[in-house]
């Protein structure tokens, strides 16, 4: 049960009602009822809708227009998410990885905690790019370099960022103990 209660559009303010929009007015919402609230993390940031606002354009860059690729970007969402436990992001985004490119066996290592078998070196050196900062706080020399030699130092940067981005969401999921939706799949661990 989250913390906080839902707010429908008839109860919102202008700027809640304009962010509550701008996130229904994406693809992955379209199938969802017109007055239904908004879940995820989004839920949480309509409270403050300029932060909400500012949150959503960070994510459209990172995952959209920025310079990494889909494939990656949604490699280190899951990487990040689950490290974090965050089923209703992980469900979410493990379906987009899979969609991207990634190979499905390498969503369930991942989605079970374990270690996965790459095949492809740019994506075996981001994710121990993502998990070493993740888990050690920091990056060793040698995991660092290969994630320069994969990527290139802009998009390295941008891949900092967004693990703070999706940092940031799964503590606004835990912190507001925002729930999963249903039918996600329980991690087992």
């Amino acid at each position: 049960m989250s913390r906080l209660a839902p707010i429908l559009p008839k109860d919102m303010t202008d700027e809640q009602l304009d962010y509550y929009k701008s996130i229904r007015s994406r693809a992955s919402f379209t199938d969802v009822p017109p007055e239904e609230p908004l879940v995820g993390p989004f839920h949480a940031w309509q409270r403050s809708p300029a932060f909400g606002q500012r949150m959503t354009s960070n994510s459209k860059y990172l995952r959209y227009e920025g310079l990494l690729e889909a494939r990656i970007v949604e490699l280190v969402i899951i990487t990040i998410v689950r490290l974090w436990s965050a089923r209703f992001a992980f469900n979410i985004h493990a379906e987009w990885a899979i969609e991207e490119g990634i190979d499905e066996a390498i969503v369930e290592a991942i989605r079970h905690n374990q270690t996965p078998n790459f095949t492809k070196p740019d994506e075996e050196a981001v994710y121990n790019f993502a998990y070493r900062l993740m888990t050690d706080r920091e990056v060793d020399d040698a995991t660092y370099a290969a994630a320069l030699s994969a990527l290139g130092e802009a998009p390295l940067v941008e891949l900092v960022g967004l693990c703070g981005h999706y940092v940031t969401a799964c503590m606004t999921l835990k912190a507001f103990q925002i729930p999963p939706r249903p039918g996600d799949e329980p991690f087992t661990d």
